[in-house]
């Protein structure tokens, strides 16, 4: 962890989802989740952006069981573009079970983060992309485009330059400590 994912997604999520109205979501799915609570809390985001919807939405309670709020989400979703984000799958069973909710949902896109290359290996090869650590040029320039984005040229002074060394090599090519 720590390469980077989540940060990009969460780029790419800001820039693009003024193109998605109808529905975007951001869902931490994370090591620990709960089969209910996970589609549970993407029907919840995604019906709060429902603003006319027949017939009422369903209620995510204790009677909900996984299919019918994936049918739900599903149902809501159909004939719409959405932007879905998974961040932090951990394992395939929380992947699937959420795909299930966007079966024949065309021009939409569902973006993960994972850390599990099982999980990563689900998706088309060409839709895949694995970050990695930064080599020890750009971790510096990076380091100090950021530590000295007041200097010309965000250029490390000369007299920090071993101390600024020795924090990029203790970050190991990644970008926050």
């Amino acid at each position: 962890g720590g390469v980077g994912k989540t940060t990009l997604v969460k780029n790419v999520y800001d820039r693009e989802k003024v193109n998605f109205p109808d529905a975007h979501a951001w869902i931490v799915v994370s090591k620990e989740y709960d089969v209910i609570d996970l589609p549970g809390t993407l029907l919840t985001k995604i019906q709060h952006r429902q603003e006319s919807m027949t017939p009422p939405p369903l209620s995510v309670g204790a009677k909900s069981d996984v299919y019918d709020l994936t049918e739900a989400i599903n149902k809501i979703l159909q004939d719409k573009k959405c932007l879905i984000v998974l961040d932090d799958v951990w394992s395939k069973d929380a992947y699937n079970q959420m795909c299930n909710a966007f079966q024949g949902i065309h021009g939409s896109r569902v973006m993960i983060t994972t850390r599990m290359e099982d999980v990563a290996a689900l998706a088309q090869p060409k839709r895949r992309l694995v970050l990695q650590p930064l080599g020890s040029t750009e971790s510096f320039k990076l380091f100090c485009s950021r530590a000295f984005h007041s200097n010309l040229n965000r250029e490390c002074p000369l007299e920090l330059k071993t101390v600024a060394t020795k924090v990029v090599e203790r970050c190991r090519g990644l970008p926050y400590p």
